[in-house]
């Protein structure tokens, strides 16, 4: 996805400073014109608006804050830039950076997005952020290039929060939809016919329209990884939790995707869930 979406700040004629952990990814980007740099500090150094995706809160932590929690995108960062990330990751996490880039003269917003890689492709990603309003107008004309639906939805952390409520419905979802095929292939009616019916009527839904033609077709190619909305599911319960709210829905579809990880489809696409279903009847 963050490839993509680079490639739509270099159409519209943005310089592009890039750094990413394996220099093979960033080569068409390079192609277009991209400057790679060796480390991410040295891309922020270059920059005046910084835009991160990485895989975990993990990755997040470390690449804005270092290695020893004392250098980092942060301190690389000249005063008056503007840091995005747009990883889906921890709210709390969010804040910390927030507040530390205010220490230092700095507007930082998260960011995540939805809509995955098709989303990322067409540029009609679906924005969620946080952080000061005057952070998010700066940020407007860029998220323009990248998405359709672009949301301001308070301080910082609260764009993490509305993302992790969209993976609550998107994994609880998933789930309706594999079942609701499994057993229109097990009640021998066209799974690929059904789809194409009940997508139409109130069933409906992205990952209906987008993601059950694939899984129909055995294609399992990733759009949104398997391991990734493991990350996304626990990062989503700890949110509930501290709200006192509880989730059956969506431990059951935890479960099953964490079955599919240990499984060795950590890096498939999230739709591989109907093969689950096609081969294993649904047991947990």
């Amino acid at each position: 996805m963050g490839s993509r979406m680079a490639e739509h700040l270099i159409a519209n004629g943005h310089p592009l400073h890039v750094h990413n952990r394996t220099r093979k990814k960033a080569e068409a980007l390079l192609k277009k014109g991209a400057v790679w740099h060796d480390t991410p500090e040295s891309a922020a150094a270059a920059s005046d608006t910084v835009i991160t995706m990485l895989g975990l809160p993990s990755d997040v932590e470390q690449v804005y804050f270092g290695r020893t929690g004392a250098g980092g995108v942060l301190a690389a960062s000249k005063p008056g830039s503007l840091l995005i990330d747009m990883t889906t990751s921890s709210p709390r996490l969010a804040e910390r950076i927030s507040r530390a880039a205010e220490e230092r003269g700095i507007e930082a917003l998260d960011a995540p997005v939805s809509g995955g890689d098709v989303g990322a492709r067409d540029a009609s990603l679906v924005i969620m952020v946080g952080g000061r309003q005057e952070a998010f107008d700066r940020a407007v004309p860029l998220f323009e290039q990248l998405g359709k639906s672009i949301t301001l939805l308070g301080p910082a952390g609260n764009g993490q929060r509305c993302k992790l409520v969209n993976q609550i419905a998107v994994a609880v979802g998933m789930v309706a939809w594999c079942e609701a095929l499994a057993v229109a292939k097990a009640a021998r009616l066209d799974p690929s016919m059904v789809q194409g019916v009940i997508d139409g009527g109130a069933a409906g839904s992205w990952g209906l329209s987008n993601l059950a033609p694939r899984a129909l077709s055995a294609d399992f190619q990733p759009g949104f990884l398997v391991r990734h909305l493991v990350k996304d599911i626990r990062l989503a319960q700890e949110e509930a939790e501290c709200h006192g709210v509880n989730l059956p829905g969506l431990e059951v579809a935890r479960r099953l995707y964490e079955i599919l990880k240990e499984a060795g489809y950590g890096e498939a696409g999230t739709q591989v869930l109907y093969h689950y279903y096609d081969t294993n009847k649904g047991v947990i």
